[in-house]
C-alpha cells in the first residue's frame, strides 16, 4: 500500500470544523495538510504565530484560522480556549498534538519541563475546555509506545532530576493512563475522547537537543523507521467517522513502531492510575 492509496480511504471532512494543538513542523504539520487536501475546516493554535502564518501563506492555504496558544503556561491555555470558543462555540474534533522533549530544569507551573508540557498542560487544557463544550466533540491526544517502558511504582512524576529523555517518557505514560481514564470513566459524557500513537519517526521535537543528538538522532530514526507522512496517518484515522471513544490507534508494524495505523485494544499494563491521582 502507498501512502496516496491509503488517503483514498480517508472520507471528505467538507463538513469538519477540526482544533489542532501542535500543527507548525513535524507530524502536526504533515496531518494539517492532510485535514486541508480533506477539505476541512483548521483552527490552528500556535505558539508561533509568525511561523503559523508563514505555513498558512506559503501553501495559500484559505480554511485554516490561527488563534495564538503556548502549553507551557495555564495562562496562554486558558486565554487561547477563551477565544476558540468564542469565534467557534462548537468543532466536531481537537487534536492534541503539541509536545517537546527539554533538557532545561526550568520548571513548568511548578513541573518538570517535558512532564508540565506534555501531561499538565494537555490535562489542563482537557479539564478547562470540557465543561464548556456542549456539543457532541471528540478529543484525540497523542501519545507515544515510550508510554510502554518500565516505570518504578514509587517514581515521583514532580522530582526534577530526571535526565531528559526519562522525563519525556513519564510525560507520556501519564498522557496514555490519563486518557485511558477518560475513556474508562467517561466524565464527559458528550466528549469521545481517542488516543493515538505515531510510531518512531523524525521529527522537531528533539529541538531543544543538542545539536549532535539532534542530527544523529535525525539519521538514524529516518533511516530505520517511518516518515512523518505516514506517522501522521494514525491522527487522520482519528478523526475520521470510524474512530469512535475508547479508539487506541497506532502503527501496524511490529512493536507498533512503523505502518500504516490499526485499531487496537488499550494495553492493560499502560492504565497506570497511580501516576495521575
Amino acid at each position: 500500500m502507498t501512502i496516496k492509496k491509503y488517503l483514498t480511504k480517508i472520507e471528505d471532512l467538507s463538513n469538519q470544523k477540526i482544533v489542532l494543538v501542535g500543527g507548525t513542523s513535524g507530524i502536526g504539520l504533515s496531518f494539517l495538510k492532510y485535514l486541508v487536501n480533506k477539505n476541512a475546516y483548521v483552527i490552528l493554535l500556535a505558539r508561533n504565530i509568525k511561523k503559523a502564518e508563514a505555513i498558512v501563506n506559503n501553501f495559500n492555504y484559505s480554511n485554516i484560522d490561527i488563534i495564538e496558544y503556548d502549553q507551557s503556561s495555564y495562562e496562554s491555555i486558558k486565554k487561547g480556549i477563551d477565544v476558540l470558543l468564542e469565534k467557534y462555540p462548537s468543532v466536531d474534533s481537537i487534536v492534541l498534538n503539541a509536545g517537546v522533549i527539554s533538557r532545561t530544569k526550568e520548571l513548568m507551573e511548578g513541573h518538570p519541563y517535558s512532564i508540565g508540557v506534555n501531561y499538565y498542560g494537555v490535562r489542563y487544557f482537557i479539564e478547562y475546555i470540557a465543561p464548556k463544550l456542549t456539543s457532541k466533540t471528540k478529543i484525540i491526544v497523542q501519545g507515544s509506545l515510550v508510554a510502554g517502558f518500565h516505570l518504578n511504582k514509587k517514581t515521583n512524576i514532580n522530582s526534577n532530576n530526571f535526565k531528559t529523555f526519562k522525563e519525556y517518557n513519564i510525560s507520556k505514560m501519564c498522557v496514555e493512563a490519563y486518557t485511558y481514564k477518560l475513556i474508562k470513566d467517561k466524565p464527559y459524557p458528550n466528549i469521545d475522547f481517542v488516543l493515538t500513537e505515531p510510531g518512531v519517526t523524525a521529527t522537531s521535537i528533539t529541538r531543544d537537543l543538542d545539536s549532535f543528538l539532534k542530527h544523529v538522532g535525525k539519521i538514524f530514526v529516518s533511516t530505520f523507521f517511518h516518515s512523518v507522512n505516514k506517522a501522521s496517518l494514525t491522527l487522520l484515522e482519528a478523526v475520521t467517522s470510524r474512530a469512535s471513544h475508547g479508539s487506541y490507534i497506532v502503527p501496524r508494524g511490529l512493536f507498533t513502531i512503523s505502518g500504516y495505523p490499526k485499531y487496537k485494544k488499550f494495553p492493560h499494563k499502560r492504565e497506570r492510575e497511580y501516576l495521575i491521582k
